[in-house]
């Protein structure tokens, strides 16, 4: 279920004063970021899971990232998108990778949340990875994780839980296909039990 205006009214009526009753996490050590275009969902790779996957592309634009330091793609050699200067988004993806053994076809959730687990397992060398895949890294700078990237934070929130630094993260949309505004992603942090801009960013 999606956040929603009915959802809203819901939450504030919750409890006298409108305050909300604590839920149960839909995702274990998730959080909901907030930036300039939306919202994106967070949690550590390494404790990925497919119940997790699976709520994550339901609620998001499908395509799933893996926020990780400019070192650790280089040292499992997964090499940045080649764009033109004039196309460069300044996103910084990578090429997208799968994980070399133990799944399918890549794109289901089981497999995606392995893949991601393999990106961030410590012992993981560049030959547990091919190339291209489903899942989506994206370079984040070594320092200044409490920037205004939403990408850096997210690598900031799993690392601050004593995870490797490699956060899952995907766009949230609602149910039209739009990327969820600042009141839409807290409703929605709410309605699911999700801890919401952790690293103290105004939303």
């Amino acid at each position: 279920m999606k956040p929603s205006t009915s959802l809203c009214a819901d939450l504030d009526a919750a409890e006298p004063g409108g305050a909300v009753a604590p839920r149960p996490a839909a995702v274990p050590e998730a959080a909901v970021l907030t930036d300039p275009d939306g919202a994106i969902l967070v949690f550590p790779a390494a404790t990925a899971t497919p119940a997790a996957v699976h709520f994550l592309i339901t609620h998001s634009s499908g395509l799933v990232h893996a926020a990780m330091p400019s070192g650790l793609l280089d040292a499992l050699r997964i090499p940045d998108q080649p764009v033109l200067p004039s196309e460069d988004s300044g996103t910084s993806f990578t090429v997208a990778v799968d994980a070399a053994i133990g799944i399918g076809t890549g794109i289901s959730a089981i497999d995606r949340a392995h893949t991601l687990r393999v990106l961030a397992d410590p012992r993981s060398a560049p030959d547990d990875l091919v190339r291209p895949g489903h899942v989506l890294p994206i370079r984040c700078a070594a320092e200044a994780y409490t920037g205004l990237r939403c990408w850096e934070r997210a690598v900031a929130f799993v690392s601050s839980a004593g995870h490797p630094p490699v956060a899952v993260a995907a766009r949230l949309v609602d149910e039209a296909g739009e990327p969820l505004d600042a009141a839409s992603a807290v409703s929605f942090a709410l309605w699911h039990g999700l801890a919401l801009d952790p690293i103290g960013l105004p939303i």
